[in-house]
């Protein structure tokens, strides 16, 4: 989850000229790519402290 979180970080990164890529330029991806590289993030987090507690 966590790779997955960072890839899409990676993907959604603009280019030098402060473009932003294809996919990203839609009004709608503004209110949902956020909240799914968040959710990425936190379920990949939880997922690493779970398996490190319960050892």
């Amino acid at each position: 989850m966590l790779a997955a979180a960072a890839t899409l970080i990676f993907i959604g990164r603009p280019n030098r000229a402060g473009e932003h890529p294809k996919f990203l330029r839609f009004e709608a991806a503004l209110v949902l790519y956020p909240p799914i590289v968040l959710s990425f993030t936190a379920l990949g987090a939880v997922a690493l402290i779970s398996g490190l507690l319960s050892r």
